[in-house]
């Protein structure tokens, strides 16, 4: 579907771009099948979507995949994907509800599928939200590849010394990597920054122990808090540690006192953590 033709089926359903839930639509075929090639869809797979907006994607994925569930927030787009319900009865359902509230865990186990790939071209405002979502539930994905930001593809792929909170969160559970860039002009509306295909593997066995993982993230984000600042004092000012006592669990880890949060690496944040845990 090229730009002309989406303006039409857009005029067509008398619909037009809603910016308050970021919504650009892909109009570049061949972009649509790599996302789809990347996540390797096939017939055994169930697949959940985020925002499938126009259904561009969705289609795509009802053809390859053994079971769709495509969750959009916007009621407007009830009839065009009701529409495709239509079309693909068998293999494809569709909920009009927000991706972060509806219990789509349970859905996809009632369809009797024990795991679950995400392929979607999210809103990029939400990405973080999504993925931090995604990776707390109980019923974890098995992969991940989504269409977001390049900049925050490149966050997320980031190592120790450009880490951010987004970038552990999702190193914590799998290994992501750049599948391609995506231009501006792919979209319409175009935004104003280039976009970027990201895919997450989940590993299948935990890498790291972490048993607390609410208290690990509440000690990140304190941490973070102080982006800019020494990592000693920010043990001090935002978790209130001694300050002696933070002197001595950074030496005892060989965690530079001067080091800010984000050149910490996912290593130093567990043996942090469990330090922190004890006192």
């Amino acid at each position: 579907m090229d730009k002309d033709q989406l303006v039409k089926l857009l005029k067509s359903y008398n619909l037009k771009p809603n910016f308050t839930y970021g919504q650009n639509f892909l109009v570049d075929d061949f972009v649509l099948q790599d996302i789809v090639d990347a996540a390797q869809v096939t017939l055994e797979d169930a697949i959940l979507e985020i925002g499938p907006g126009l259904g561009n994607l969705t289609k795509l994925l009802c053809e390859r995949a053994g079971f769709v569930l495509s969750v959009e927030k916007d009621d407007k787009f009830f009839p065009i994907l009701h529409s495709i319900k239509k079309n693909y009865p068998k293999n494809f359902r569709f909920e009009i509800a927000d991706a972060l509230e509806f219990n789509f865990q349970d859905f996809i186990k009632e369809q009797g599928f024990k795991s679950y790939k995400v392929v979607a071209n999210i809103p990029y405002y939400i990405t973080g939200k999504i993925l931090r979502m995604l990776f707390a539930a109980k019923f974890k994905p098995e992969s991940v590849t989504i269409l977001t930001q390049k900049e925050v593809a490149q966050n997320i792929i980031a190592k120790p010394g450009n880490l951010s909170i987004l970038a552990i969160s999702v190193q914590l559970f799998g290994t992501p990597k750049i599948v391609q860039i995506v231009q501006a002009k792919s979209f319409y509306p175009a935004p104003k920054v280039d976009s970027a295909v990201i895919q997450i593997q989940l590993d299948k066995k935990p890498k790291y122990n972490l048993p607390n993982e609410e208290r690990f993230f509440k000690i990140l984000k304190a941490c973070f808090a102080g982006k800019r600042k020494q990592i000693h004092n920010t043990l001090v000012n935002n978790l209130h540690l001694e300050k002696q006592q933070a002197l001595g669990i950074l030496s005892e880890l060989k965690i530079k006192p001067t080091a800010r949060p984000q050149e910490l690496s996912i290593e130093d944040w567990i043996e942090l953590n469990d330090k922190i845990d004890k006192i």
